[in-house]
């Protein structure tokens, strides 16, 4: 069972033109299902961030998957992922001054940046997981977290929760993005995991803006919302011509976006072949993200 705080989704799953979109401030029909996240006279929307990576269940028996769009328009029928690892900040050292002591259940780790300039909020919503050391193992929410310059910066993390296990100066972070954030489309080769496949289209998102090198946020972008299947049928765009219905499906492919024939060591199965398929053609699949 699939539990979320709400008993309907919070904007309409096929948003026809304007219908439904309480937010749409402009003249203009819009064109796509989803929702541009923009309040009267134009402010920038954020709110749903909160419910990136929540699924919702069809009365279609499939299961639904709240995403953001990154800065890429995205069509129907591709496979999606998340926004590409950053092996920046991974692994990550942490001191502990008096004022940040990372005891359990408090709320606050202070991490030692590395090469690349820390935006601000940048992982909010995604988590902070223990790599190593002392507190191993923990994977923690994150509320908030400040900007820091490369190298010398310092992040203050603020968790959602507790941490569990006091951490200490041997205790090594990395920093994962909300499942769902920033989706873009699967390329050849995934650089992130697969969350599902769009229905409709979604325009791209306006990025935030940031200072180069302190990292604080100079222009709040733009975010664009949408739906895509990541459990049940859906229409994919396929890669490599399918012959038989039952075939398991992977995603890495020659062709960004698509479902091809899965295999052990290379693409592992993600969806279900739900008729004989043909390359460079949409056809039906069970997705079993």
């Amino acid at each position: 069972m699939i539990l979320t705080d709400f008993k309907s989704s919070p904007f309409p799953i096929f948003n026809t033109g304007n219908l439904g979109n309480a937010n749409y401030s402009g003249t203009a029909t819009a064109l796509y299902n989803g929702l541009t996240g923009t309040q009267v006279n134009g402010v920038p929307d954020t709110s749903l961030d909160t419910l990136v990576g929540s699924k919702w269940n069809t009365d279609g028996g499939q299961t639904l998957t709240l995403v953001s769009n990154a800065a890429v328009a995205l069509v129907a029928g591709n496979l999606v992922q998340n926004s590409p690892q950053l092996t920046a900040f991974e692994k990550m050292a942490i001191t502990v001054p008096t004022t940040v002591p990372a005891t359990a259940g408090t709320y606050q780790v202070y991490v030692t940046n590395g090469g690349t300039v820390m935006n601000a909020n940048q992982f909010a919503g995604g988590q902070l997981i223990v790599a190593a050391g002392v507190g191993l193992g923990q994977t923690l929410d994150i509320a908030s977290h400040t900007a820091a310059a490369a190298t010398t910066g310092k992040i203050t993390v603020t968790l959602a929760d507790p941490i569990q296990t006091t951490l200490d100066a041997t205790s090594v972070v990395s920093f994962v993005y909300a499942h769902g954030q920033n989706v873009v489309i699967m390329p050849t080769t995934p650089t992130g995991l697969a969350v599902g496949v769009t229905v409709y289209p979604m325009p791209a998102s306006v990025a935030n803006t940031y200072d180069g090198t302190s990292g604080a946020l100079t222009v709040l972008g733009t975010p664009v919302y949408g739906f895509v299947v990541s459990h049940g049928q859906v229409g994919c765009l396929i890669d490599n011509s399918v012959t038989n219905v039952g075939y398991p499906l992977g995603q890495k492919c020659a062709t960004a976006g698509c479902l091809g024939i899965a295999t052990l060591t290379t693409s592992p199965q993600i969806a279900i072949a739900m008729q004989t398929l043909t390359s460079a053609q949409v056809g039906a699949v069970y997705m079993l993200l």
